[in-house]
């Protein structure tokens, strides 16, 4: 539980402050802090798994979360789940409770505003898409139709579609009210409501979850706020972990100022921060702490005090080319010189700002002979529904999906049908104007179906690139009117912009080359303003030590290579063996521990991997004849 945490992590997981605030550089261990937080405090005794609740913002991290803490032996299950699915379990249990009838929970509020707008006399000017991000954007900061113009003239936002949005949102109020329903929105507002108005259910709601925990704080909207300040009303002990720095979810109404006003929201909360980058080379942290330094984007983060805990690596390199084609074009190349042994092993990625420029680098890659990374849609029910959604527009992709979860409830509708659909309504949420293509570029890179993938370097967006990593990423596209992009006209939007910059770098860990393109789309093209003033840095040398030292060293250093290379090579053929990418059966940073730390039995495996015991048995002796090879 404590034997591999840096001295900030071992303070974070062991304080005994109930009230917990960890600022979380990239790269500084936040899930694991996290889950041993919660394991420390179960194994103290100083909290009860069953009054424990770990909130979180995708079912497929609240997934891992529950996966982590149960390898690190926590036999009762801890409660861990979306702020809505939390929200949306206790109303249900209140409407059970007073006899009152269930609501019907619109996963997409889209086809409702779509009916709104049919019935305004005269229709509203502008794309349907664009109101329902500004609905989106005002309902999740809990804005009302009497309060929402001034609210977005005060933060600088601009979009074709405010002048309507009042009367759009009184609409959408009365036509929900007519129907019966909530939108997911609602549910969070109607559950503080229903806290706030009986303090017996909200005694009972507090008597369960009694013991809070917070993920990727820095994402919490106005409404999120809300439902956590009712939660941990009068009991003052919650555990909140997030990087101010990683705050890229402004248009979804994300509040990246939780952190700047943390002090003033708890009574004597201990802030903790983890400035030390495991995954990083120093370079690489050092130019993410340059991008950040854009506008104050990352001050709350304390980007000045940023550090690496590795050794130097390879200067981060900036290039300019004549323009996009060629931009493209030389990536690839420098793609396929590369250590085949990073393609097969899915080590390598080229992240771009959009969507569109990524079809282009693909085409690149293609060209020299470089595989993409695909994950293998197999025949069948899935692949037919795959196919058919990614043709769709962004109001087609939403009527479908409502058409099929309606029709399951009367007809035989299969069951791969329903998991495209519940994929798609989770799509639309961080994507409102996304269409058919968009979705399937989404599938295809956060693999919500366990898709079986082939090697090859992924290509994908900044956005999509949140929360993983690779040994070495190119960062493409980093010109005006992309980095920061053209729509980014306040300075908020362009701080948020910044932190996605800075996110995308921070994605290598070895080796990071960023790239711009002097013409792109007919237009003249300058570099993005984020690297203005940036040097990149090479390997520092250190003065020379004495000569046994020196031996010494290098002996060591030498072994360790070939240590970790024998590692590399067992990982990969684990992995192809059970079918999975090599970083899902064990990290760059687990493979790091195990060559530091080699493990003499299975059991010491499953404690260093957070593997379980049947997998770590299964491992150990291909392990243990890898090591004795060395």
């Amino acid at each position: 539980m404590l034997v591999d945490l840096d001295p900030d992590q071992l303070h974070a997981v062991t304080t005994p402050s109930r009230q917990v605030a960890v600022l979380a550089g990239a790269g500084s261990g936040k899930t694991r802090v996290l889950t041993r937080r919660v394991a420390w405090r179960v194994a103290t005794g100083s909290a009860e798994p069953g009054h424990t609740l770990v909130l979180t913002f995708t079912r497929e991290a609240a997934g891992e979360l529950r996966r982590r803490l149960t390898r690190l032996g926590i036999g009762t299950p801890i409660d861990a789940g979306t702020f809505h699915s939390t929200a949306l379990s206790l109303l249900r249990r209140r409407w059970s409770d007073t006899d009152r009838r269930e609501l019907t929970v619109l996963e997409d509020r889209r086809r409702l505003v779509s009916d709104v707008v049919a019935a305004m006399d005269p229709p509203p000017k502008g794309r349907l898409e664009d109101i329902v991000a500004d609905l989106t954007w005002a309902l999740a900061r809990g804005l009302t139709a009497d309060d929402v113009t001034s609210a977005a003239r005060r933060v600088g936002r601009r979009s074709p579609t405010l002048g309507v949005l009042p009367d759009v949102m009184q609409g959408f109020a009365a036509l929900k009210r007519r129907r019966g329903v909530l939108d997911l929105d609602d549910v969070l507002r109607s559950i503080v409501d229903e806290m706030t108005s009986d303090t017996g259910f909200a005694a009972v709601v507090r008597w369960q979850y009694r013991h809070l925990f917070v993920d990727e704080a820095q994402d919490l909207n106005p409404l999120q706020h809300r439902f956590l300040d009712a939660l941990r009303h009068g009991v003052d002990d919650v555990f909140v972990v997030g990087d101010p720095a990683q705050s890229i979810y402004g248009f979804n109404g994300a509040d990246p100022s939780f952190f700047d006003s943390i002090s003033d929201r708890f009574d004597a909360i201990e802030i903790i921060r983890l400035p030390v980058n495991h995954r990083c080379t120093p370079q690489i942290v050092a130019a993410g702490a340059h991008v950040l330094g854009y506008a104050g984007a990352g001050v709350a983060a304390g980007a000045e005090h940023l550090v690496s805990s590795r050794g130097d690596g390879a200067a981060v390199a900036l290039t300019a080319f004549p323009d996009a084609d060629a931009e493209a074009d030389a990536v690839a190349l420098a793609i396929a010189a590369s250590d085949p042994d990073l393609i097969r092993g899915c080590r390598l990625a080229v992240l771009a700002r959009t969507n569109a420029q990524c079809g282009r680098i693909t085409d690149a890659l293609g060209r020299v002979g470089v595989p993409v990374m695909q994950r293998r849609i197999p025949p069948g029910e899935l692949r037919d529904a795959l196919d058919h959604v990614q043709r769709l527009s962004a109001h087609g992709l939403r009527t479908w999906a409502h058409d099929t979860i309606e029709a399951a409830g009367d007809t035989t509708v299969h069951p791969d049908r329903i998991r495209v659909a519940d994929a798609v309504f989770e799509f639309v949420r961080d994507h409102p104007a996304g269409d058919g293509a968009a979705l399937r570029a989404w599938v295809l890179t956060t693999d919500p179906f366990d898709l079986q993938a082939e090697a090859g370097v992924e290509v994908l967006t900044f956005h999509a690139a949140k929360g993983r990593e690779w040994f070495g990423v190119w960062v493409t596209g980093t010109e005006t009117g992309l980095v920061p992009h053209r729509a980014s006209s306040t300075v908020a939007a362009r701080q948020e912009e910044a932190r996605l910059a800075y996110v995308a770098i921070t994605r290598a860990t070895d080796e990071c080359h960023i790239t711009w393109a002097e013409r792109r789309g007919g237009y003249r093209r300058d570099q993005s303003p984020f690297l203005d003033g940036f040097v990149s840095t090479g390997v520092v040398a250190a003065p020379p030590p004495p000569s046994l030292l020196a031996d010494g060293r290098k002996r060591e250093g030498t072994r360790r290579n070939a240590t970790l290379a024998a590692m590399r090579t067992w990982r990969e053929d684990a992995a192809r063996r059970a079918g999975i990418l090599p970083d899902a059966l064990c990290t760059d940073r687990q493979l790091s521990l195990l060559v530091d730390h080699p493990p003499v039995s299975a059991v010491e495996l499953a404690e260093l991997t957070g593997l379980g015991q049947i997998t770590a048995a299964r491992l150990y002796p291909s392990l243990a004849l890898a090591l004795a090879a060395v």
